[in-house]
C-alpha cells in the first residue's frame, strides 16, 4: 500500500489503469529483491517486508488483484530469500482470515503482528497454518498501553501456556512496541515470557 496521501490514486488505478499497478508492483519487487541482495552480503539473515495487506476489516484488495499484484511477488520474494539460505517474514496487521491459505502457501517462513483486535484469533491461525507458518505477535498493542502490569502478564502468560507445545511461534505485539507503552507494561510482557 501506499502512504495515505495517495490512497485515493492507488485506489482508482486498481480499478481504471490496472497496468500502473503492475508497474510498481514490479518496481517494488525489483526494489525488494536488491534490498535483500545488499543486506544478504553483509550477512543479514532474516529479511522482513511491511506490506500492509488487510486493515481489521479485512483486505485491501480483491482477490483477481491479489493474484495479480501481489501473491506472485510474495512468492518470487520469499523463494529469492530462501535461495540465499534466508528466512522471509511478512508483516501485516489486520484481519488477514481470507488469505491465509494464500499467505501460508507463499514461502514466507513467518507472518508478523497476528492482530486480535482484528479477529484473527490465535488458536485459530494456529489450526489453519499448523507448522507451516510461524506466527508472531498477538499482544494487542492497546491493552500494552492502557491495561494493568497485571492483566498484561495474565494475558501474556494464557498465551504461552497454550502455545507452548506448539512449534513456530513468537511472541510480540500485533503492530509493535508503541513509545505510549508505559515501561511497567512492557516490564510486565517481559517477566511473563521469561516464566512462561
Amino acid at each position: 500500500m501506499p502512504s495515505a496521501e495517495n490512497y485515493v490514486n492507488f485506489a482508482v488505478s486498481l480499478c481504471e489503469t490496472p497496468e500502473e499497478i503492475d508497474k510498481i508492483a514490479f518496481k517494488t519487487f525489483q526494489h525488494g529483491i536488491e534490498s535483500v541482495n545488499k543486506f544478504a552480503e553483509a550477512g543479514i539473515q532474516t529479511f522482513l517486508t511491511a506490506s500492509d495487506i488487510v486493515d481489521n476489516s479485512g483486505p485491501f484488495f480483491n482477490p483477481e488483484q491479489m493474484e495479480r499484484f501481489i501473491l506472485p511477488f510474495l512468492e518470487r520474494w520469499s523463494s529469492h530469500i530462501k535461495q540465499l539460505s534466508g528466512l522471509s517474514i511478512l508483516h501485516s496487521d489486520g484481519n488477514l482470515n481470507l488469505y491465509l491459505e494464500q499467505i501460508t502457501n507463499s514461502g514466507v517462513n513467518a507472518l508478523q503482528a497476528i492482530d486480535p483486535v482484528a479477529k484473527m484469533d490465535i488458536k485459530k491461525v494456529k489450526q489453519r497454518v499448523e507448522d507451516k507458518l510461524c506466527l508472531c505477535g498477538n499482544i494487542d498493542v492497546g491493552k500494552l498501553i492502557t491495561d494493568s502490569p497485571e492483566s498484561i502478564y495474565n494475558e501474556i502468560k494464557a498465551l504461552l501456556v497454550f502455545m507452548k507445545d506448539e512449534p513456530g511461534f513468537i511472541l510480540g505485539a500485533s503492530n509493535a512496541i508503541q513509545k505510549e507503552v508505559p515501561a511497567e507494561n512492557y516490564l510486565a510482557l517481559v517477566e511473563a515470557r521469561n516464566e512462561f
